[in-house]
């Protein structure tokens, strides 16, 4: 897993975000407004230079944590049970 310098914030995180269409101004602004403007751009221009590589390795990250959700639910299946009756609520509550 790849760090943005001097961030908790994952390299994969802001460049999904990227990806999904919102500009640099507005990842930071929405989303990690902790980070430095200067750090999501050069994290989009390592993307854009290296488009190859890193779609790559978005597609291990992915898969990583497709693992690690089917370990943990067969591990926990308790989980699901949970996630579907808060789905439950929330999308049963009436609203404002």
């Amino acid at each position: 897993m790849y760090y943005i310098t001097q961030s908790p914030i994952t390299f994969a995180a802001v460049i999904l975000r990227f990806q999904e269409g919102l500009s640099p101004e507005t990842i930071r602004r929405e989303c990690f407004p902790s980070l430095p403007l200067a750090h999501i751009y050069s994290a989009i221009n390592f993307y854009l230079s290296n488009q190859e590589q890193v779609e790559n390795y978005l597609e291990q990250v992915k898969r990583e944590e497709d693992e690690l959700q089917q370990r943990l639910l067969a591990t926990y299946p308790e989980f699901i049970k949970t996630a579907e009756e808060l789905r439950e609520r929330v999308t049963s509550a009436p609203q404002k």
